[in-house]
């Protein structure tokens, strides 16, 4: 089937990234970060504070798919030491993050030629991920991703995650998307095809090399299980 507007989800579909934020290294780089921006923080203390905040932030909301903004958490953590950071400090801390606790990070090979292709057929692309805005959006810079949607909706920016219909809501709402016309796309089956699922939206589950292991994905329309990915030119016209 062809379809107007096709949704893709971002990490483990698109990227194949590894991360590591239980690494003592770095909580004892971040620690560096923060002292030298005036911060005294010790490496294991920033990192059980750190948890704290988060688990504070996730606390107030009742919805267990909330997602809470980590650019509070950064610039709490230098409020506790007294600083008061400027929002470019902020910004600036979580890439820095970022980097240190990314230890893979690389597109997988078909994207861009399929976007290309299905560009040239007058489709619109569009990104549906649980990310974190202050790490996403360099990271789809690095990527050559950031000029290639036509609409993009991160979790931090909305406040919850797939598989909240809320989340696809606002996107459906804010790019005026008939679900009929879209098809979602992912490689997890209880993130990316449930919020599909929900709302009867076709969706195509890709296994990667992040997916969740030994899972078949029921309500998908469709399914790449070998990846083999060549068999995208077939099914995303």
């Amino acid at each position: 089937m062809q379809y107007q507007n096709y949704i893709f989800d971002l990490y483990g579909t698109l990227v194949d990234i590894r991360t590591n934020e239980n690494s003592p290294l770095l909580w004892k780089r971040t620690s560096l970060w923060y002292k030298e921006h005036g911060a005294l923080w010790q490496p294991k203390e920033l990192w059980n504070c750190y948890l704290d905040y988060c688990h504070q932030e996730q606390s107030v909301f009742s919805d267990l798919l909330a997602e809470i903004e980590l650019r509070s958490v950064f610039a709490a953590l230098f409020r506790e030491k007294g600083v008061d950071p400027d929002p470019l400090l902020v910004e600036e801390t979580a890439r820095f993050f970022r980097i240190c606790s990314v230890k893979k990070l690389r597109l997988y090979p078909w994207v861009l030629p399929t976007f290309s292709r299905l560009r040239e057929n007058g489709r619109r692309l569009f990104l549906l991920s649980n990310a974190q805005a202050c790490f996403t959006e360099s990271e789809l810079r690095a990527l050559s991703l950031e000029d290639q949607f036509d609409g993009i909706l991160l979790s931090s920016d909305v406040g919850v995650k797939k598989p909240s219909p809320k989340i696809m809501q606002t996107l459906l709402d804010r790019f005026q998307l008939t679900v009929s016309d879209c098809l979602m796309i992912g490689n997890d089956p209880f993130t990316d095809i449930a919020v599909a699922s929900s709302f009867g939206m076709d969706s195509l589950y890709l296994k990667t090399a992040t997916s969740p292991q030994n899972i078949l994905p029921e309500n998908a329309t469709f399914c790449i299980l070998d990846e083999d990915y060549s068999k995208l030119n077939l099914l995303l016209q």
